[in-house]
């Protein structure tokens, strides 16, 4: 069993709002808790989130860091991208349809859960849910507080993450950061862009598979994304759909020294 938490950032200056599942093997609740409660913060009266202000509140970053770390060694993550946000609901369910015919899923009952406003109501969510067969697999949760349902924090997180490469892709975000790595790892006070660094700390996590006839080494060193892991709604602009094909469509998980 799986458990799916979906979560969404939406960028309606810019022409797209991404939502991202985050993928568990067993249910994360404890282990999150956990760690809130070790950087300092009681996840009964705090709730994460991305858009929060970071700069200067150390404690607030550890908290990030340590949930990223978490998704980045032990989770598994999957976006869609759609125009505006009222697609955000079907287009995140045409997602997990996919992904569901990842080897690693199949065969297998999966729970899921959805942050709030991603769909007109529950009895409109389940009906489109109920319309496709592969979703027989699957115990649904529409409309869920995030406060309630802690995975929904993690799926925030990569929301947040992964809206922010794709605006660095786009043009839109060309900050850079510092990277502050352990001493003996050559990356510790080097500048880069702020997309590589937050596609860095969780590039492994992609829902990917090999593949199938690859072209040289560069090409083994890859992986696609797309379909399983990426889904592009019809309704984003051509600029987009390439953009975020792009940015997501394959991974590389090679070297990066």
């Amino acid at each position: 069993m799986a458990y799916f938490y979906l979560d969404d950032s939406k960028h309606h200056r810019f022409g797209f709002s991404l939502a991202a599942f985050v993928i568990c093997d067993t249910d994360p609740t404890e282990h999150i808790d956990s760690v809130f409660r070790k950087h300092g913060y009681d996840p009964e009266e705090f709730e994460y989130k991305s858009s929060a202000k970071m700069a200067g509140d150390r404690q607030l970053q550890a908290l990030r860091d340590a949930l990223k770390s978490f998704i980045g060694r032990q989770c598994k993550i999957a976006v869609c991208v759609v125009d505006g946000d009222k697609r955000l609901g079907p287009a995140a369910l045409r997602l997990l349809s996919s992904a569901l015919s990842h080897p690693s899923l199949e065969g297998q009952t999966h729970k899921v859960f959805f942050d709030e406003g991603l769909f007109q109501s529950r009895k409109v969510a389940a009906g489109v849910a109920d319309r496709n067969v592969a979703f027989g697999c699957c115990e649904f949760h529409f409309e869920q507080d995030s406060r309630t349902h802690l995975g929904i924090q993690l799926a925030d997180i990569v929301a947040h993450t992964c809206s922010t490469m794709l605006l660095e892709t786009l043009g839109h975000v060309t900050k850079k950061v510092i990277l502050d790595a352990p001493g003996d790892s050559g990356y510790d006070g080097l500048e880069v862009e702020l997309g590589f660094e937050m596609w860095a700390g969780i590039r492994y996590a992609f829902l990917a598979k090999n593949k199938q006839n690859p072209k040289d080494d560069f090409d083994l060193a890859n992986v696609d994304v797309y379909p399983w892991g990426l889904f592009i709604d019809d309704s984003v602009s051509e600029d987009i759909s390439n953009a975020t094909m792009e940015r997501f469509g394959e991974n590389y998980l090679g070297c990066i020294h």
